[in-house]
Formats: structure tokens, C-alpha cells, sequence
């Protein structure tokens, strides 16, 4: 069977320091309104409960950088695309950190983005929306986490630079818009455009990724992985482009032995760890990690409207 991914499938937010930070002068959305949207809605696909997280679009680097939309999107979310958090780093009211709950809130956010504001800039005016419409108080510890290390393999990364636009695509493949695989089953992505993406076809996973940097590969890994919390240590900050491989299921968990030596080099599907040294020339080494817990000391369920 063949699942078709996009990057947002992928995304789970990345360890920040927002935390650490100091508001930003007096950085604020020209208009925003926020509005209670109800619970969250949990559906059923076969036997699993599934609940949507709503949806975001829009803000710097879109194709509308001057609005950003958040349509029912529970409070979970906001906090940790605000704050740049995982999930493990925030302790406060059930409502907020179990969005399988139906006393989760979910809430629709409409706002105008100032020119030339960065994706950064609209994390501190959201984190302030958040202290103004919902009286939001918090305070930060400290708490260790197993993570991983990247580093560089052995023998050095096998990564290509980033090249620009080569063309555009090729038509649709029939009957899947906007969706086209080249002969080995990996997406084509837009010329010139960063993207990360892939396709999970009988057990293997296909990733393609354009003008990519080692943060992208990072939140790309860490659902295969098995872990939110990996450290950057390769040095590597340019812009890549690359192609990754790995069995699509049995991916491992954290506390599970490490994999054993990389030889069989043949293997079309290794995990994902093998798949990373051999193809991308990078590895992962477990570690412990000290990073800021936010503890939510009060937050209002339902805001303050317009």
C-alpha cells in the first residue's frame, strides 16, 4: 500500500530556547481575533481514534505571509509552535496537554502579519497573544531527557549542496494531483523551492528532500526515530539536497539496544539508523539532554474575544 507524506506529517517541534528569551520590544500582530471553536472532535478511521489538530497556514515563508490562520487548532499545539517545545516539555491542566480529551479546547486565530516579520518574530507575537487573551503565566525548570546526538559518520557526510531551480515538474501522475514519483519511487519536489517530503510504499519509506538544512533532517527523523529530542552536533549549516531510504516499520524505540555494525550494504530497506550512516554518511549517538519545562501556572480556557 502506498501513503503519500508531507513534511507537516513529520513535524514535531524542535527543542527552542523561547523560554530563555525576553519579549521582543513591543512585537505585536497588527489585528488578531481569537475565538473558543469547541472541543476537540475525535474520529474514528477503522478501529484507532484519530483527532485532528486543525489546521495552520499562511505567515512568513507561504504563499501569504501577511495572515496567519489557526482553524481549530487545540491549545496543545499553540503552546508548543509558540514556545518551540515538544511535547514532553510542558506540565499543566489536562485540558491543555491531552487533546484526546473532549475537554480539550480548540480555537480559531486570525491575524495580520507586519511586513518582513520573521517565522521567529510571529512565535514572540503569538506567545504574547497567549499572555494577553488567555492569561497565560508560566515558569521554567530544568529536566533531563534522553535524546540523540547527530554527528558525522565515519568516512564524512555524503550530502549534496543544494542546487537551484532545474525546470518545472513533469504533469501530475494521473488520477494523484501534485503528486510525481521518479523511476525509484521517490517524490520529485518543486524546482528551487525547499521541501522535505516522502512516500511509505510496502514497508519502505522514500524521503526526498530539496534545499534542506540539518534542522529539516531532524524534524524529519524523529518520528522514526522514536525520539523529540535530537541535537544537532554534524557543524553542517548549509543547504542540502538528498534522498533517504529505511523500513517504514520496526522502527526503533528509545531504550532498545543500538543496531549492529553496518555491513549488510545491499539490504534495499535498512532501519533507519542504518539507513542514515550508509546513505547520508551521518549517526546517532544517545545521550541526555538538559532542557527547559514549562510549567503552566494558569491559563484561561476560554479567551478573551476581539
Amino acid at each position: 500500500m502506498r501513503r503519500f507524506l508531507i513534511a507537516g506529517a513529520f513535524l514535531t517541534l524542535a527543542c527552542g530556547s523561547a523560554l530563555a528569551q525576553p519579549a521582543a520590544g513591543n512585537l505585536k500582530f497588527e489585528v488578531a481575533s481569537v475565538r473558543y471553536s469547541g472541543p476537540v472532535i475525535a474520529n474514528m478511521v477503522g478501529n484507532r481514534v484519530e483527532n485532528p489538530l486543525g489546521t495552520i497556514s499562511g505567515g512568513p515563508g507561504t504563499s501569504d505571509p501577511g495572515r496567519i490562520t489557526y482553524s481549530r487548532v487545540p491549545m496543545k499545539v499553540i503552546l508548543l509552535r509558540a514556545f518551540g517545545l515538544d511535547e514532553d516539555q510542558v506540565k499543566g491542566p489536562e485540558w491543555v496537554l491531552d487533546d484526546r480529551f473532549s475537554s480539550a479546547g480548540t480555537y480559531t486565530i486570525l491575524a495580520n502579519v507586519p511586513p518582513g516579520t520573521t517565522k521567529e518574530q510571529v512565535n514572540v507575537m503569538m506567545r504574547g497573544l497567549l499572555k494577553e487573551r488567555f492569561k497565560l503565566v508560566y515558569h521554567v525548570e530544568k529536566k533531563q531527557f534522553d535524546a540523540y546526538q547527530l554527528t558525522v559518520a565515519k568516512g564524512g557526510p555524503k550530502l549534496r549542496d543544494a542546487v537551484g531551480a532545474d525546470g518545472p515538474l513533469p504533469p501530475n501522475a494521473p488520477g494523484v494531483p501534485g503528486i510525481i514519483l521518479d523511476k525509484d519511487g521517490f517524490r520529485k519536489l518543486p524546482a528551487g523551492s525547499p521541501d522535505i517530503a516522502g512516500v511509505d510504499d510496502n514497508g519502505i519509506t522514500r524521503m526526498t528532500a530539496r534545499m534542506s538544512t540539518i534542522a529539516d533532517l531532524i524534524t524529519m527523523l524523529k518520528r522514526p526515530v522514536g525520539s523529540r529530542h535530537i541535537i544537532d552536533k554534524t557543524g553542517l549549516a548549509g543547504m542540502y539536497d538528498f534522498k533517504m531510504q529505511y523500513a517504514a516499520t520496526g522502527s526503533r524505540n528509545e531504550g532498545q539496544p543500538a543496531p549492529g555494525p553496518v555491513d549488510n550494504v545491499s539490504d534495499p530497506a535498512p532501519d533507519v539508523f542504518a539507513a542514515l550512516e550508509r546513505q547520508l554518511g551521518l549517526k546517532l549517538v544517545k545521550t541526555k539532554a538538559l532542557l527547559d519545562l514549562m510549567v503552566i501556572d494558569h491559563i484561561d480556557k476560554v479567551p478573551i474575544e476581539n
